[in-house]
């Protein structure tokens, strides 16, 4: 169980510009809240462009936010940007209520999610991260006890030692994620080897990449939930194209605006799995009002990553969810996305089309005749080509082979016969 379970919160964010937008992501912040069973009781936005560096809020809009929670028993206060640690700090002993901002709201959705080994290291070592420039606000109150003109008090000496542990721990972290990131890069390597073609299915937090993934694959044990970062770790399902072939599909964690840079660097290797793949698809929430906003964000962090020369689609989900001339509009401001519903399964054989389509005009054409008693090699690798018949007589058969350019060497080798080469 959390330990925010059953807590009242109030919500406090900076907008430069108040209105619709302005709102949007102290919403977000409150569904980030409710994945934590946090109650939210009030919102509350100050207009000015940029946070008080010593108070977040200014001290009189901080004033009327104390009397609300001394009023109404407020547990906590949440706020939705990173606070440095003098702000959280000063606005907890203002307010006199527990204060947390929005990275330690996500830290906790993440260590509540993390169920592997590699989960719980990158979470943990995210936290640490976090928390070691804060250390100073805990040893402050030490520090104080016993100390005298040019000695060091017992408070100072705790501080230095805990500063200690937790930089050791995070080195140590480090080692173990890169031990399991060299086993990832093990396991990319063979699939990229197998000749599977590789599509990864990114976009924001609850956009429906889970039930995607479940969709095209069959499969109804992948993990589906309406709570935002409900999956963190990648899941990678086959999953059968029009014609025959055989792709991989990755699932991976959810996007969010503000995502802490601790832990875009915690998971990093679990990110990296984007940038091994053929196509990147930006699953969209299309019923979302803010849509253009979680577009804009998406592609944010894949560029934090490092997704620079990949093909991106941009594939709009939920299109049962809203109305025909609202889709209309959608559909002419971003004429080469795919419209599809995961849950229904509307659109989804236009979406695995277009895969194919894309992954043809990434393969190679080679034509082949084959001696007709080694046909069955052709057959073997049907997962991973497509096989036109041009020829054939009571000898030999010939083929012309579309597919990775690996995996048609490699049948051409098995054969032993090319008659034509490179056709494309």
């Amino acid at each position: 169980m959390s330990k925010f379970f059953g807590k009242t919160a109030v919500l406090l964010s900076i907008q430069s510009d108040i209105g619709i937008e302005g709102s949007e992501s102290i919403n977000e912040l409150e569904e980030l809240c409710k994945t934590l069973d946090i109650i939210t009781v009030d919102k509350v936005i100050q207009r000015r462009n940029k946070s008080d560096p010593v108070f977040y809020f200014g001290i009189g809009k901080l004033e009327k936010v104390k009397e609300f929670c001394k009023v109404n028993n407020v547990d906590l206060l949440v706020v939705d940007d990173e606070l440095t640690p003098v702000q959280q700090r000063n606005v907890e002993k203002f307010v006199e209520v527990r204060t947390v901002d929005r990275t330690q709201i996500i830290l906790e959705i993440f260590s509540r999610h993390a169920t592997t080994a590699e989960g719980k290291l990158q979470v943990e070592m995210a936290r640490l991260v976090y928390e070691l420039p804060r250390l100073r606000g805990k040893g402050l109150q030490l520090s104080n006890q016993g100390a005298g003109i040019g000695t060091r008090g017992p408070g100072e000496k705790m501080l230095e030692l805990d500063r200690r542990k937790i930089k050791n721990r995070i080195v140590h972290l480090r080692g173990e994620l890169n031990k399991l990131k060299t086993s990832r890069e093990n396991i990319r390597k063979s699939r990229a080897e197998s000749g599977y073609y590789i599509v990864s299915i990114t976009g924001y937090t609850n956009a429906g990449k889970s039930t995607l993934l479940s969709a095209l694959s069959g499969e109804k044990n992948i993990i589906i939930s309406e709570r935002l970062f409900a999956t963190l770790n990648p899941t990678t399902r086959r999953v059968a194209l029009p014609g025959g072939r055989v792709a991989l599909f990755s699932d991976t964690v959810g996007f969010i605006k503000k995502l802490p840079h601790t832990l875009i660097e915690a998971f990093h290797s679990t990110l990296e799995e984007i940038l091994y793949s053929g196509i990147v698809v930006i699953l969209v929430d299309v019923s979302d009002p803010f849509y253009k906003d979680k577009i804009s964000a998406s592609y944010n962090v894949l560029e934090d990553i490092g997704v620079v020369d990949k093909e991106v689609m941009i594939v709009f989900n939920k299109i049962d969810l809203v109305p025909d001339e609202y889709l209309q509009t959608v559909r002419i401001e971003y004429p080469d996305a795919v419209f599809i519903s995961a849950k229904s399964g509307l659109g989804l054989s236009i979406f695995l089309n277009r895969i194919v389509q894309h992954i043809h005009n990434h393969d190679i054409c080679v034509r082949i005749k084959v001696d007709n008693l080694k046909k069955g090699i052709i057959m073997k690798f049907s997962e991973f080509v497509d096989v036109e018949v041009i020829d054939e007589n009571e000898s030999y058969t010939t083929y012309d082979v579309h597919g990775p350019e690996k995996i048609v060497e490699r049948i051409a080798k098995s054969v032993n016969f090319v008659e034509e080469g490179d056709t494309k």
